[in-house]
């Protein structure tokens, strides 16, 4: 599954998992940006991107830590007052942002927002946070994935150019009489002054010489 379809159900399954959770986003920290890469509804993704403009809040705490955030009430929240506001304007009571932690980092945090007055309760902080180091492996595994995928399609892709290039320069040994050096070089002087790629060059030579 790709990383992005994983990161929707992660929202999803948190919103339906985690009682009292009206949306959800994943914050995803990469070279210690954060980002939101999905998202329950245009609320959560707002909200997120308001602590992202200011450099801190519970959500990029959560996400650079690993650690759990709760705002029992955002109209009264010391640690976080201009965000608490942020959430009242937009009918937002109660938060929870729950770092994702993997060993020696934390890949981001699951950020719950409510709308009911009662304050998250511990089982469902306790559940809240089982589900987020669960998701932070899954994640983990899934980025690991799709790294593997890319590198197996650029090696893919190097080895059908290097075997599409040796077709090239036979066919110019063939047709010009001269060496694989000269060949290559013939081949390399197109691709420099025509501004193209050298597999590009290879590839029109070899279908010339098929037609």
């Amino acid at each position: 599954m790709p990383l992005g379809e994983v990161l929707e159900r992660v929202a999803e399954l948190a919103k339906q998992t985690i009682a009292g959770a009206d949306e959800v986003s994943v914050t995803l920290m990469d070279n210690n940006k954060a980002r939101s890469v999905a998202f329950t509804g245009d609320l959560a993704v707002d909200l997120d991107e308001g602590q992202y403009e200011k450099g801190y809040d519970p959500c990029l705490d959560a996400a650079q830590t690993g650690t759990t955030i709760p705002i029992e009430d955002t109209a009264h929240s010391d640690t976080y007052p201009e965000f608490g506001k942020a959430c009242q304007r937009r009918g937002v009571t109660r938060t929870l942002s729950l770092g994702m932690p993997i060993p020696q980092r934390s890949v981001g945090a699951i950020n719950v927002y409510g709308r009911n007055g009662t304050p998250f309760d511990a089982d469902t902080v306790a559940l809240g946070q089982t589900f987020a180091s669960y998701a932070a492996v899954a994640l983990s595994n899934a980025a690991l994935f799709n790294s593997a995928r890319e590198l197996a399609e650029q090696m893919q892709q190097a080895v059908t150019s290097r075997a599409v290039i040796e077709q090239a320069k036979g066919i110019i040994m063939a047709t010009e009489n001269c060496s694989p050096a000269e060949a290559f070089t013939r081949m390399t002087k197109r691709s420099q002054n025509s501004n193209r790629k050298l597999r590009v060059i290879a590839e029109e030579v070899v279908a010339t010489y098929e037609r």
